[in-house]
């Protein structure tokens, strides 16, 4: 990914073909594929956990870059619609490229210092990203409010990392949770601070209530393409993060931190689904849905693990895990959909969507099986993840597990009044104007592509819920 990532740039200087997208295009593309063809092959093949200084190569590490590249193959195919006859097409995919390299290097990190500079390496290409439309006011703007809740994430992040090490003396997650498992009280606070600060730096890049401000504007203001970057990919990596840090970190300190989850978690799925259900324009409804579902992954850390008479089970964080990669698959296609209706119709407001079943029949389809997956809707992949989560919550060693399940139970359901008001408007709402619209190529095969995915996982999920058992348990 570094390697391709760096050449992108001065290949797209290669005079473009008739196609109108530039060389640099498809080595971007090219440096994807081989990237996931062989995450998928070493992690089938894989052994033991490696660890390379701060970088661990274990199964959690090939799960993350398996799902963000598969993320990031969408939005590279897609972009080559997008990005036609574009003179940034280089640029752009070069950032693609450097940005999925520093989210799995976030995935990978076992160490406070290399989680860092995977965290800047993710972020700082997405603000371009978001701007790449330079002439664009939208995007601009949408850039800037994302630059500085961002950066104020990476400081509150640092703040977290130097407080964690002053209490500790290291920045190595496994001596941190040795050091913290003996912490004395007067080094205690520091620690509880430290939490604080992490669980604000991960909140913003997850949307999490109340860190979700920036979410809206910026998934309106940016191009689509780049828009499903940052709700797949960026977001699963701050969550990637987080599962390092608190599973890993402070796991052995005295600090109830779960139950902290677990308030923000239902806050987060409630007002995302409320404020899904009253927004007009379409990107901003997938943007508060994306903060709803957030919540749903968040419970994996508030209930991480289930406790029997014998065993410690992490079903709970399998869960989250299945979430994850279900969440990426649909949340990617449903973002694409958006682009391809956009490239007739504007995406600001639903009226474009009355109708959209006789005008753009795949796109309407493709869009009501994403929806019906979101929902948790049988026997489509999200229900199963679900299901894993609720049971987690509901078999927890904490006594507040079961109102959690109930309260994200409640607001799976509630989520169906907007997604099924989508899929009323595309197929029993009259068009003004009935007139078939040309579905672009390239978007539609990102989307059937998700859309079999969706099918497979839900119809077979069983060798899907034991990799994420087994990921789980590697953490």
């Amino acid at each position: 990914m570094a390697v391709f990532g760096l050449l992108v740039t001065p290949a797209g200087l290669i005079r473009r073909g008739k196609s109108g997208i530039g060389v640099g295009a498809y080595a971007g593309l090219a440096g994807i594929v081989i990237a996931l063809v062989s995450t998928i092959w070493l992690g089938f093949n894989g052994g033991p956990p490696i660890l390379f200084g701060g970088f661990q190569i274990d199964l959690f590490t090939y799960f993350f870059a398996g799902v963000l590249l598969l993320v990031s193959l969408f939005v590279a195919i897609s972009s080559f619609d997008f990005m036609k006859g574009d003179p940034n097409t280089a640029p752009y995919f070069g950032l693609l490229l450097l940005s999925t390299l520093g989210m799995i290097v976030l995935a990978a990190s076992m160490d406070l210092i290399l989680l860092y500079v995977g965290w800047e390496l993710m972020s700082v290409p997405t603000y371009a990203l978001t701007a790449i439309r330079k002439k664009d006011p939208n995007s601009n703007e949408a850039a800037m409010k994302f630059f500085v809740l961002s950066a104020l994430s990476s400081a509150l992040i640092v703040y977290a990392i130097s407080l964690t090490f002053g209490v500790t003396g290291s920045t190595n997650l496994q001596t941190i949770a040795g050091s913290l498992a003996t912490i004395t009280p007067d080094t205690r606070s520091f620690a509880l601070i430290a939490i604080v600060l992490f669980v604000a730096g991960f909140g913003v890049k997850m949307a999490v209530v109340p860190f979700h401000m920036w979410i809206p504007d910026a998934f309106e203001g940016a191009p689509t393409t780049v828009s499903a970057l940052l709700a797949s990919g960026a977001k699963m990596a701050g969550f990637a993060a987080a599962f390092r840090v608190f599973i890993v970190g402070f796991s052995t300190i005295n600090v109830d931190w779960y139950s902290t989850f677990a308030i923000v978690a239902i806050a987060t799925m409630t007002l995302g689904n409320v404020a899904a259900l009253m927004q007009k324009s379409f990107t901003r409804l997938l943007a508060y849905s994306s903060i709803a579902q957030a919540g749903y992954v968040l419970i994996a850390l508030a209930t991480p693990f289930t406790v029997t008479t014998v065993t410690r089970e992490p079903l709970g964080l399998a869960g989250g895990l299945f979430h994850v990669l279900n969440y990426s698959i649909v949340k990617t296609g449903a973002f694409v959909a958006a682009a391809a209706v956009a490239t007739r119709l504007p995406v600001n407001t639903l009226d474009s969507f009355t109708g959209l079943g006789r005008r753009m029949p795949q796109t309407a389809f493709n869009i009501t099986i994403f929806f019906l997956a979101l929902a948790g809707v049988p026997p489509l992949n999200g229900f199963f993840s679900k299901v894993m989560i609720f049971t987690g919550a509901v078999y927890s060693p904490f006594s507040w597990g079961g109102y959690l399940a109930v309260a994200a139970l409640i607001n799976s359901g509630f989520s169906m009044s907007y997604y099924g008001w989508i899929i009323k408007r595309m197929y029993f709402d009259d068009p003004g104007d009935s007139s078939k619209i040309p579905e672009p190529k390239a978007y539609t095969s990102v989307m059937w592509i998700a859309t079999a995915l969706v099918f497979i996982i839900g119809i077979y999920p069983d060798p899907w819920i034991r990799l994420v058992l087994s990921v789980a348990g590697s953490l």
